[in-house]
This record gives C-alpha cells, structure tokens and sequence, in this order.
C-alpha cells in the first residue's frame, strides 16, 4: 500500500508530513479502513529509506490526532473515525505553512514576529 509513495528530500515539506499526508489520504480515500493493521515502525522505516524516528514521529502524531490506536507491544490500527471529516492541506506549501503555524505556536513566537521572518526569507529569494 505504501509503495506509490516516494519522499520526496528536496520538496520544501519535511519528510514526516508528507508520509503523515500519505497516510491521511489513504484513510479518506478508504484505502485504509478502521481496523486495518499498519506496517510496523521499523517495517515502513526500511521500506520508505527514511529514519525509524522519522516515521515514529508520523505515528505519534497520527495517534494524538485519534486518527490510529497504538500502544507498547502492539501493532498499530486505524481508528475508527469519520473519513468526510479529514482535512488535507491542498497544496506543499500550505503543509509547510501548518507545520509553521504549529511550531511558531509551540515556541511561542508572536504572529508578528512570524511574519517578518517569512517576509525578510521571501525578500533573500531575490
């Protein structure tokens, strides 16, 4: 199921999101059913090339996201969710602008000061 999706290092979106927007898109699109086992961490770390924290990271937040169940010692599952009601960024760089916005939040940087660094790294683009 995971071998259509190819990391892409050089696209601007961070490894994890892009694995993390694969994995929704296969739960909306119902690819992935509630119930359904996933690959273990390990298992798609090596299958993808990425790191195994990497896609930890892809699981940990897919499960705070009540998107997947998993626990120490067993596999992880599609939770039993409503597949409407996910929401994909429409575009790389709107996942760039979320993780952005969840990060600047997360370290508490103003809006303000958000803004001018993105504007000061738009203006270095030339």
């Amino acid at each position: 199921m995971f071998d259509s999706l190819k990391v892409d290092d050089k696209s601007g979106v961070p490894v994890w999101v892009q694995i993390r927007n694969y994995m929704i898109f296969l739960i909306r699109s119902g690819q992935l059913r509630p119930g359904d086992t996933l690959p273990t961490v390990r298992q798609l770390a090596v299958d993808l090339g990425v790191n195994y924290n990497t896609i930890h990271k892809v699981y940990q937040d897919l499960e705070t996201d009540g998107l997947i169940n998993s626990g120490r010692g067993r596999r992880s599952t599609i939770a039993d969710i409503d597949r409407d009601s996910l929401d994909l960024p429409e575009s790389p760089i709107d996942a760039v602008i979320e993780e952005l916005v969840r990060v600047a939040r997360e370290s508490g940087i103003t809006k303000q000061d958000v803004m001018t660094r993105v504007e000061e790294a738009l203006a270095n683009l030339g």
